[in-house]
């Protein structure tokens, strides 16, 4: 099972750019990294399955995206709606995980 932190981090400042053709914004941001921290665990599995938080919808939809099937623990340290982007740190944290654990991991590019 591989395990890594999933940091909270506090968003410092935050531009919104002009609407692009495709109906969205482009962001600038700088964050700060915080050393407040959720634990993630991911290894392949029979089925999906996220334990741990039950309103979890962020990791599992990461994890579907990637395919295959995996499980997922989540140990919440990080305040839930607390704008620390908790949710969105699982979720990355859990995709890297389990595409460190395929046998032709995705290239960076590819990941985003």
């Amino acid at each position: 099972m591989r395990r890594a932190p999933a940091t909270a981090k506090l968003n410092l400042a935050l531009v919104v750019g002009p609407l692009r053709d495709d109906g969205r914004h482009e962001v600038a941001t700088v964050l700060q990294r915080l050393d407040l921290a959720d634990r993630i665990a991911v290894e392949p599995a029979s089925k999906l399955r996220v334990e741990g938080f039950p309103d979890d919808t962020l990791v599992r939809r990461a994890l579907e995206a990637l395919g295959g099937s995996w499980e997922a623990r989540i140990w919440k340290r990080i305040p839930v709606a607390a704008g620390l982007g908790g949710g969105s740190s699982d979720a990355a944290t859990a995709l890297r995980l389990a595409n460190e654990a395929l046998s032709e991991p995705l290239p960076p590019e590819k990941l985003q």
